[in-house]
């Protein structure tokens, strides 16, 4: 073997002995990924794809380029094969210029799982902020501009995460070796609690009326078998199938038609669509109702958050997330509130059928309101 030949091997021995030691507590059909070194002349790290039979292989781009480069995962991993995560074992690899020309002096780097698109490893850069942080999302219509406006800021970014499975959100919040972390997306809360409480500095959430939220909600899912949004996802399709179906090419803008719906709509049917922030904030589960005993538990989550916006207005959680992240007044992009939606949600307002399935979340703004009430006199 060849001196070069022995240093790669060197090389992947040194990266398969690392990995080894990682706890590998995961579960079966979950993408996990690594990098735990980056020497600028070597990058280690490790892809368990999606599908136990698969062969792992990265996407590695260069400073932005069009073209890239696939490499196939080689190294042996001891844990991922005995621990029946991958068929092989064969997860890991090593990076240098030997399969990668030019990684070594390339100021950016990327590497990307091909199923998904997933890229779990960009190569630090000096303006990137270096905090952990997570952006719960609670609009069913992500707020992808202001995430997006942030991508640049950090060296890991991923947006919409519940688009990937548990395991992969919960590789997303443990990442140990990158400093720099950006991870927004409409998760359970409770699901992911202990792994931000141990490994994320900053956490951000923001609240809107819960009748232009339902408002949101019914105008979407009434013209979903006509338009198919793209960011609802396969599980939505399912557990939203019966609000598709009975609210199907609703004219939102008819009060009469909207009341005679409501009213006409079975109580299992609309049940779906009770409390959602509530629900996110404290259910372990997306079927999981909201009880009005949990609105204690929402309002102890909601304490926990590092910056909490109530959406009074449009402007003060992009200001308050720039001001907190140390970015210039206007670097974090957000979308005013929609005119058709508040309309609608005005019509919901005076239906009491919409107001008794918002319940937990009515009660849990009227006190988020009166600590605000209270904090204002108290300035």
């Amino acid at each position: 073997m060849t001196e070069d030949g022995d240093r790669q091997r060197s090389c992947a021995c040194r990266s398969a002995q690392h990995i080894s030691m990682v706890p590998w507590t995961i579960q079966h059909s979950a993408m996990n990924f690594s990098v735990h070194k980056d020497s600028g002349a070597e990058i280690h790290g490790y892809l368990v794809p999606d599908g136990f039979s698969t062969k792992p292989k990265i996407i590695v781009r260069l400073n932005g380029s069009a073209e890239s480069i696939v490499i196939d995962c080689w190294i042996h991993v001891d844990g991922a094969y005995a621990q029946g995560l991958h068929e092989t074992g064969d997860v890991a690899f090593v990076l240098n210029d030997e399969n990668v020309p030019g990684i070594s002096t390339a100021p950016k780097v990327e590497i990307s799982d091909p199923e998904t698109g997933l890229i779990f490893y960009r190569r630090a850069a000096p303006q990137d902020i270096p905090k952990k942080v997570l952006r719960v999302e609670t609009s069913y219509v992500p707020h992808s501009e202001l995430d997006l406006s942030l991508k640049k800021h950090f060296q890991f970014f991923e947006h919409r995460v519940e688009r990937y499975g548990f395991e992969t959100v919960r590789q997303m919040l443990e990442i140990l070796h990158q400093p720099s972390i950006y991870i927004a997306g409409r998760i359970l809360l409770k699901n992911f609690r202990v792994y931000i409480d141990y490994n994320i500095d900053v956490t951000m959430i923001g609240l809107r009326d819960p009748f232009y939220e339902l408002a949101l909600r019914l105008i979407i899912f009434s013209r979903y078998s006509q338009h198919k949004f793209a960011f609802v996802s396969e599980r939505d399709k399912s557990i939203f199938k019966p609000i598709i179906e009975c609210f199907n090419g609703l004219d939102t803008r008819d009060e009469a038609v909207v009341r005679r719906a409501i009213r006409q709509a079975p109580k299992d049917t609309l049940a779906v669509l009770s409390s959602p922030f509530t629900q996110q904030l404290v259910a372990a589960n997306p079927s999981e109702p909201a009880q009005l005993d949990s609105v204690v538990g929402a309002l102890d989550a909601l304490s926990q958050f590092t910056l909490f916006d109530s959406g009074q207005d449009d402007t003060s959680y992009a200001k308050n997330i720039s001001e907190l992240l140390g970015l210039p007044e206007g670097s974090v992009q957000m979308r005013a509130q929609l005119e058709a939606v508040h309309q609608l949600a005005d019509i919901l307002r005076e239906i009491s059928t919409a107001a008794h399935l918002l319940e937990s979340d009515l009660i849990l703004f009227h006190f988020i309101q009166k600590a605000q009430q209270r904090a204002h006199r108290g300035d």
